[in-house]
């Protein structure tokens, strides 16, 4: 059985972001909480039903590449967070920055912590 910390994830968005330059790549890590995921858009996310959020630096691949999890505590949770980040985040990260982007979504099913 999980035992979460405080509320326990149930949906997840995986996102990769694919850059073309490693210049681009440490101009988003540098600036992406002042620009776009504000500390005030990331509370109202919290409210709304985001558990939490990780970004990876992927080391494995001949790229630019990050990784953005989205934990939920439901579906319902996920689609009231992408409402927010339709009007609130996309705008102000195309007018920011030039990526690509993949997304990838599931139900969690399996769980191990050690």
């Amino acid at each position: 059985m999980v035992n979460p910390i405080t509320k326990e994830t149930k949906f997840m968005n995986i996102m990769e972001l694919d850059f073309s330059t490693k210049v681009e790549l440490e101009h988003w890590m540098a600036t992406f909480e002042e620009k776009v995921w504000t500390e005030d858009v990331m509370k109202e996310l919290s409210n709304a039903g985001l558990v939490r959020r990780t970004i990876s630096q992927v080391w494995n691949k001949d790229n630019h590449r990050l990784t953005s999890t989205f934990e939920y505590e439901n579906e319902n949770a996920y689609k009231a967070c992408q409402k927010i980040i339709q009007e609130k985040v996309n705008p102000k990260a195309r007018a920011n920055y030039t990526i690509k982007t993949r997304n990838n979504r599931g139900i969690v099913f399996y769980d191990y912590r050690s």
